[in-house]
């Protein structure tokens, strides 16, 4: 027959202490209380936080056979009567075949599911922003991702719980800007899209049903992209306009030197490299003794770094540059040339045309020429994710074919000369009027 236990009052419970070890040191006590078998008021010794000792209740019982320890919560903010009360609560469940361990494990399970659901769109897509970040080519491209999340995303949808966003939200997101800004739309939806997905799979949203999905779904409910906007291609230089222009621009350089946004443009149009890549090209990844030009790996997050043979005139270029350390093309002042000041150029000299442009003029001009392999072309462009340049990269970037594609531009650029040493008049080359 179990020992009944004297009932101690609030007050006799208020004066329970801790205890003392064999050795005299303050250790944790177990005081049992009465009024239901196996409630204890447990107390700590003395620590930084709580000079007098902290106390909570525990309940001793028999679960499934085995002896367990159930906290009921902190004295005084569990009361002695409350106590009581929770204690035969527990005592009733377990006498019903309920294991209130296993009950509470499996309600804190379910609260941190629920709240692992708890997220809101704005702090997932700053999560995303955060991977692409690792991921793309340029800090250009996460820039504008994040412009379009605070412009249109996160105003609709910034702070509703991922789980929450339906298909009517993201229609009124794209509304106002479908029809009149139509590429930042599409682009946005597409970011939209894969935000909301990372949710999915993240738990943070049930089912497998994206709302932002495009195809057949957000589409049924806009006009067709091609029936309300007409693409605009970056404005290029006719080919057969570019040794014209060439000797304009060179024009500008005088004193040689005093104009390196034209050398910076110069040297862009002799590679056929992105503006970004020309502006930012450093002297650590030009070997002119090789002749050429080294695009890092890390530097257009690749796995592989990206050759580009030099022409004879793009060496006279960089010799012609006084210094030789840091960024080769840089402002007077010795800052970044800034993306608009080459594509102002064209415009200055009385072409039709901006930077990037000259990357569709050199195109068109191998296409023209119908004597250098489309992979090759390609390649010359840096376009590696395409059909045509897969098999190039076990041929070495098809470097030695560039290296003659580029010569062939240099001379057509400073000359017009076009295939066999001829050169071509201008006018001639035009034939008609443009």
């Amino acid at each position: 027959m179990a020992k009944l236990v004297e009932e101690l009052t609030d007050l006799q419970v208020r004066r329970q202490k801790h205890a003392l070890n064999a050795a005299g040191k303050p250790c944790v006590a177990m005081h049992a209380v009465g009024g239901v078998q196996g409630l204890y008021i447990k107390c700590s010794p003395p620590n930084g936080s709580n000079a007098t000792g902290a106390k909570s209740w525990i309940l001793r019982a028999t679960i499934g056979g085995k002896r367990r320890e159930l906290g009921l919560g902190s004295y005084p903010t569990v009361t002695l009567k409350q106590a009581r009360e929770l204690a035969r609560d527990k005592k009733t469940s377990i006498a019903s075949g309920i294991d209130p361990l296993a009950e509470a494990r499996a309600k804190k399970s379910a609260l941190l599911a629920q709240r692992a659901k708890e997220i809101t769109f704005r702090d997932l897509a700053e999560e995303f922003v955060l991977i692409k970040t690792k991921e793309w080519k340029t800090a250009k491209q996460v820039g504008r991702l994040r412009q379009y999340l605070k412009d249109y995303a996160y105003p609709a949808i910034g702070e509703l719980f991922v789980r929450d966003i339906r298909r009517e939200h993201l229609i009124q997101m794209l509304k106002p800007i479908w029809e009149d800004k139509n590429p930042t739309a599409t682009r946005l939806i597409n970011y939209v899209e894969k935000i909301i997905q990372k949710g999915i799979v993240d738990g943070h949203r049930d089912g497998f049903e994206n709302p932002a999905l495009w195809k057949g779904n957000l589409e049924l409910s806009f006009p067709k992209a091609g029936k309300i906007h007409k693409v605009k291609h970056q404005r290029a230089v006719d080919w057969r306009l570019m040794p014209q222009f060439m000797n304009q621009l060179q024009q500008l350089d005088d004193p040689i030197g005093s104009r390196p946004d034209v050398q910076c443009l110069s040297f862009m149009i002799l590679t056929i490299a992105r503006p970004s890549e020309a502006r930012m090209v450093n002297w650590q990844d030009v070997d002119l003794e090789s002749r050429v030009w080294t695009i890092r790996a890390d530097s257009f997050k690749s796995h592989y770094d990206w050759q580009i043979p030099l022409t004879s005139q793009a060496i006279s270029l960089l010799k012609a540059i006084p210094h030789r350390s840091g960024r080769i093309f840089r402002t007077l002042n010795g800052r970044e040339i800034p993306d608009n000041y080459l594509s102002s150029l064209p415009d200055a000299l009385g072409f039709d045309g901006v930077a990037h442009g000259f990357r569709t003029s050199f195109r068109t001009w191998g296409q023209e020429q119908q004597r250098f392999s489309e992979e090759a072309l390609e390649l010359c462009l840096k376009h590696v994710d395409t059909d045509a340049t897969r098999a190039a990269y076990a041929r070495s970037q098809l470097f030695d074919e560039r290296k003659k594609i580029l010569n062939a531009y240099e001379k057509w650029l400073f000359s017009g000369d076009c295939q066999n040493g001829n050169v071509v008049s201008i006018k001639k080359s035009l034939g008609t009027k443009l």
